[in-house]
Formats: C-alpha cells, sequence, structure tokens
C-alpha cells in the first residue's frame, strides 16, 4: 500500500480536482492515477445511454481521445456494446481488463486492433462509478502492448483510492446543482422565472417558473415543451445546436390568461467543458412588464466573464464603439476585439448585435447597434 504521505497528497489533489475540474486533465490527477500502476494515460468519461455527455484526459491520452471521438469508436467498444461486460466493470473496484476480455479477444477485436494498439493504450484498467446526475463516470488507465498487462497489485492502488474518486465526482456534480440553484433563485429575487436544463430536460426550476408549469411550458420525459406550436418549434431549433451556442429568444404570444412572454435560453457558462454535466442551458421568462428589469449584471455572472469582460459588454450595451471602448480604457482597439471574441465564445453568439439582443431581453436594441459603426460589425 501507499505511505501515508503519498496516500494523503493524492486524496488531497482528488478533492481540489473536484472543485476545479480543470485539475482532472492535463498533468493533474488522472496524469497521477496513470503513473500509480505505470502507466502511461489516463481518461474520465461521462456516458448517458451510450451518448458521451463529457470527457478529459491527461496529456499524452488528450490528443488520442480527440480521435476516439471524432472517429466514434465509443460506439464500437465491446465493453459498452456487452451488459455482461458493463457489469463487471460496475464492481466497486478497478478491474483489469484480461478479467473482462480473454487476450485472444482482445487479439480478434477490430477495437483493439485498429484503436488500442495503435494509439498505445492496449492494456488497460477501469472502473465505472455512478454521478448524481443518472451518468456513467468511466474511470481508465491505459498503457501499450508491448508495455505488458498490468500488474493486479499496482491496481490495486486505484481501488484503494477509488472511494475517494467517487466522492470527488460526487462533490462536483452537487457544487455545480448548487451553483445554478443560485442563478435561478437569483432571478427569482427580480421577478423572473428560471430553470436549468440539460438536452432540453428540466433539471431544476424557481418557484416562478413552476407555476407556469403545465399551462406554459410542460415538464415532459424527453424534453421541456411549449404549448404554443409557433415557441415549441423555435426551443427545438435552439436544442439543435451544439452545447456551447445553445441561446435565443423567442416570444409566448399572449392569451387571456397570461400576457406575452419573452423566453431568454442562454448556455451555461463552462456547460461544454463541463467532466460531469449537469445542465447546459438557462431558461428565462421574461413578460413585457418585468423584461425591462433583466440587468446585464445579473446575466453576466451567469457567463465566468472578466471584470474586463463586464466592463466591456456594458459599454456595449450603453451603445459605445469599440473605439470609444479602447480610448477610454486606455488599450488597443485590437485588445479589445480580443476581448469580445472570448464574451462572443462564453455566450455562444458570434456579433454585436446578437449579443445586445440576448443581453437586452426585448428592450430596443436598434438605437445601440446603429451608433456601432459599420466597419465594427463587418469585423465581428
Amino acid at each position: 500500500m501507499l505511505h501515508d504521505e503519498q496516500n494523503e497528497a493524492i486524496i488531497d489533489r482528488l478533492y481540489e480536482a473536484a472543485t476545479i475540474p480543470e485539475k482532472w486533465g492535463g498533468r493533474g490527477v488522472l496524469e497521477t492515477l496513470a503513473h500509480l500502476c505505470d502507466c502511461t494515460d489516463g481518461a474520465i468519461m461521462s456516458v448517458r445511454d451510450h451518448t458521451l455527455a463529457g470527457w478529459t484526459a491527461n496529456e499524452n491520452a488528450f490528443p488520442k481521445l480527440v480521435v476516439y471521438l471524432r472517429d466514434n469508436w465509443l460506439a464500437k467498444n465491446p465493453y459498452v456494446q456487452s451488459a455482461e461486460r458493463l457489469r463487471r466493470f460496475s464492481q466497486p473496484r478497478f478491474v483489469l481488463d484480461t478479467e473482462v476480455m480473454s487476450a485472444r479477444e482482445m487479439e480478434e477485436s477490430h477495437y483493439y486492433q485498429n484503436f488500442m494498439r495503435p494509439y498505445g493504450m492496449y492494456w488497460h484498467a477501469g472502473t465505472n462509478i455512478m454521478s448524481p446526475n443518472g451518468d456513467t463516470v468511466k474511470f481508465s488507465v491505459h498503457r501499450s502492448f508491448d508495455a505488458g498487462p498490468l500488474d493486479p497489485s499496482l491496481v490495486d492502488r486505484l481501488t484503494w483510492l477509488r472511494p475517494h474518486i467517487a466522492r470527488a465526482c460526487t462533490l462536483t456534480a452537487r457544487l455545480r446543482f448548487a451553483q445554478l440553484h443560485a442563478a435561478v433563485e437569483v432571478l427569482k429575487s427580480v421577478g423572473l422565472p428560471s430553470a436549468a436544463l440539460r438536452d432540453g430536460r428540466l433539471v431544476l426550476a424557481n418557484s416562478l417558473f413552476e407555476e407556469l408549469v403545465p399551462d406554459v411550458a410542460k415538464d415532459r420525459r424527453s424534453r421541456l415543451t411549449f404549448q404554443q406550436a409557433s415557441a415549441d418549434k423555435r426551443w427545438a431549433s435552439i436544442l439543435d445546436k451544439p452545447v456551447a451556442f445553445r441561446n435565443g429568444t423567442f416570444p409566448i404570444a399572449s392569451t387571456d390568461e397570461c400576457p406575452m412572454i419573452i423566453v431568454h435560453v442562454l448556455p451555461v457558462a463552462g456547460a461544454g467543458r463541463d467532466i460531469f454535466p449537469v445542465a447546459d442551458s438557462l431558461m428565462i421568462f421574461a413578460s413585457s412588464e418585468t423584461s425591462q428589469k433583466i440587468a446585464p449584471e445579473i446575466l453576466l455572472s451567469l457567463f465566468d466573464f472578466t471584470p474586463a469582460e463586464v466592463s466591456i459588454t456594458n459599454s456595449i450595451l450603453s451603445g459605445a464603439s469599440l473605439e470609444e471602448i479602447a480610448r477610454a480604457r486606455r488599450v488597443s482597439i485590437d485588445t479589445v476585439r480580443v476581448q469580445l471574441k472570448s464574451i462572443f465564445a462564453k455566450t455562444g453568439t458570434h456579433r454585436q448585435t446578437e449579443l445586445v439582443k440576448l443581453l437586452g431581453g426585448v428592450a430596443s436594441a436598434s438605437n445601440i447597434i446603429d451608433r456601432v459603426p459599420s466597419d465594427d460589425r463587418r469585423s465581428h
């Protein structure tokens, strides 16, 4: 067994990664776990219904996983295709590949001979952990064919650490859930019904949003739907976008019982990078009476903006041109443009008009946009 000091150091790193997910990949925790059993590669994949939800890997494995996902090797994985093999990897320990597939089966496997062996990930040990959000989180460490099968006694080190790995996963999911809960409650405090969603399905909502279910929207198993066909069609088109770009604004026409509602859909900050995703979208309802109350500061708090990005966005919403912003901040216009590109990336927008529409709600953006010189609009 590992020395106490080594144990404590690794456990500390696990719980640090739970609060700072970037610490799993690169030269972080996965690298340490791989090296514990003389492996070169370490990876995490979060899977729901045989579909990848999130992932990361250590520095050596990262480019290999990019190819793995690009060429859809997950669908060809013999462990995923077999319920019995999945069951074996769901034991409360790290399981060796040789416990689940024979050496001959590996030699005859298209998956092993065309991906695992050429990319130096042939021999491995792994475990499945159920996340609180319903995903199956797959941890694995790998090494090349030439290095030979893993030593079971070394893999026992990972099994000893497995309870801490599982708790770190749980902590990450719960912290993310708490952040989302705080966001929808802040919006409730200014009278805005809001909810967090994942793949269109409701994850959590404030009480103001719940009051509009099922008359305005319905919480279905497949996804949240809207009673009005035109609104539901627009919502479906937003869900067709990649996770990081799921944003948009659309109306729900007024009825005798309910005034017109404007629906704002925002990508949750960092959702595209989440290893253990909880939600990918935030939905905010604003009536014609409350839409003017959507303070940019409230929306900006959802996007992980830097102070400089907050300042630039507020200036754009106030009608300033990029030249005016650069002069006021005493920086070059190129610096402002770089920061603006970061703002676009975080909000899932591509140009200033989209940014103003997203953050400005139904308030007229035409006067703001008209004041931005045309050459700035073309450049972005």
